[in-house]
């Protein structure tokens, strides 16, 4: 036979220990938004998301609890490639949100696969690429199918395997497509230019490029060992920081 007398009991107690339960519940809420406000009183955290994600985190005894996000898809550039002077320009943001300030020019060497026009967005990047002729690049980004913005090339994925008298090239018509940098500038591009960023291909006459244009350091002259390195390489390894340290007077 069944005994509803201690079932209704059972039930009755069930439902004080739920009750018991969400009580806690709403005070320890309570005792958590109480902490936010005086946190919030006292102390300012800037968090800042930078472009490869990581988090910095400052704070300071001022009024107000503020979250900062920077925005992380920002492109900050266009880059210009003039493949008649064979000069990059790169350009930043005006106060209009337009890609009008010249921040930096390049000299480099486009060849017969080179766009002579068009618009296209950097994609991939690789810190060594193989490249056409069983040869490697260093910092290599993508602007269209195989043309990449990449150093001059390499004989192997060696920094002292440098096709020296490729770069002697530099400023003149002299790759088969890629846009060729000095190890400084590919880099600059790699480092600065996120995927997105606008590449322009343009054929024009400016004679301010041309008077300006200052060819890198001619370095077949030089002994192997630094003819092997491009001299701009910020690797600690270049045997051409030390040689420029000891030659202070002489062309960079």
């Amino acid at each position: 036979m069944i005994n509803f007398e201690n079932k209704s009991k059972l039930y009755k107690c069930s439902l004080l220990l739920i009750g018991y339960v969400f009580c806690l519940f709403i005070i320890e809420i309570g005792i958590l938004v109480f902490n936010f406000n005086i946190y919030n009183e006292n102390v300012e955290t800037n968090i800042f998301i930078s472009e490869n994600n990581s988090i910095d985190m400052t704070e300071g005894a001022v009024a107000n609890f503020k979250v900062e996000v920077l925005e992380s898809d920002e492109i900050l550039y266009s880059i210009k490639v003039n493949t008649k002077t064979q000069i990059v320009k790169i350009y930043g943001i005006d106060e209009n949100g337009e890609y009008t300030n010249l921040i930096k020019k390049m000299i480099c060497s486009t060849g017969v696969s080179t766009p002579e026009s068009g618009v296209f967005e950097v994609s991939d990047k690789y810190e060594w690429g193989a490249l056409v002729g069983n040869v490697y690049g260093q910092y290599c980004s993508r602007i269209t199918g195989p043309i990449l913005f990449h150093s001059v090339p390499y004989t192997d994925k060696s920094k002292s395997s440098l096709e020296y008298w490729e770069y002697d090239k530099l400023g003149q018509a002299a790759s088969k497509g890629c846009v060729r940098l000095t190890v400084e500038d590919a880099k600059w591009i790699y480092d600065n230019c996120k995927s997105g960023t606008k590449v322009e291909f343009c054929q024009e006459d400016d004679s301010e490029d041309i008077i300006e244009k200052k060819l890198p350091l001619k370095i077949s002259e030089y002994n192997d060992e630094l003819r092997g390195w491009d001299p701009t390489d910020p690797d600690p390894a270049n045997p051409w920081l030390e040689y420029k340290i000891q030659n202070k007077g002489e062309n960079k």
